[in-house]
């Protein structure tokens, strides 16, 4: 995974965070995976706090799909786009954010979405890093059912909308302007 500052924030001089399973990494951070230094989603960039709303309310946004989430949502006629990493246009876009991770931890990138204030669909099983399925995010198990959910987010934005609330109170616990800053002190 690459660090996008418009997604994850400036990382301070001193701190170089690494990808999981790299070969060699000493000081990784991430969501799952062995040998890591700390485990935990990657910071919120700051501005993805004041994002506007997404104009299109039936807009998804899948990441890791193999197809067949991505082909269900767009069954129920609601706007589908597919996604190997989180951006900040596509964030900009949904209103609602699938993310398959695949490993039973919150994907890395999901406080992003959070922070904008998209409802998000996940297939956190094991680690959820203190959220709550169905106040901060919903959780899935497989993909009939994060289909059902983001479909029912896409056909019901005001059902949802303590939701993207309660989701986006909770990314200020790994907001980059707070997280950065702690991390480089304990390497210090």
């Amino acid at each position: 995974m690459t660090v996008d500052r418009e997604i994850h924030g400036d990382v301070p001089d001193g701190l170089r965070l690494m990808e999981a399973g790299r070969p060699g990494a000493e000081r990784v951070v991430a969501p799952a995976g062995d040998g890591l230094w700390r485990r935990m989603p990657w910071p919120a960039a700051d501005q993805l706090f004041d994002l506007p709303p997404a104009a299109d309310a039936r807009a998804v946004l899948v990441i890791g799909d193999d197809g067949s989430i991505a082909a269900g949502l767009r069954g129920n006629d609601l706007n589908v786009t597919t996604a190997e990493e989180l951006t900040l246009d596509a964030l900009q876009v949904a209103a609602v954010v699938v993310m398959i991770g695949g490993h039973g931890a919150l994907p890395a990138q999901a406080p992003a979405a959070l922070a904008a204030r998209r409802v998000l669909v996940a297939d956190a099983t094991e680690t959820t890093f203190g959220l709550q399925s169905g106040i901060e995010f919903f959780q899935s198990q497989h993909a009939g059912e994060a289909i059902e959910r983001a479909t029912m987010a896409c056909l019901h934005p005001n059902a949802v909308r303590p939701v993207r609330a309660m989701g986006a109170r909770a990314a200020l616990d790994h907001r980059a302007s707070v997280i950065y800053p702690r991390l480089a002190e304990e390497l210090g």
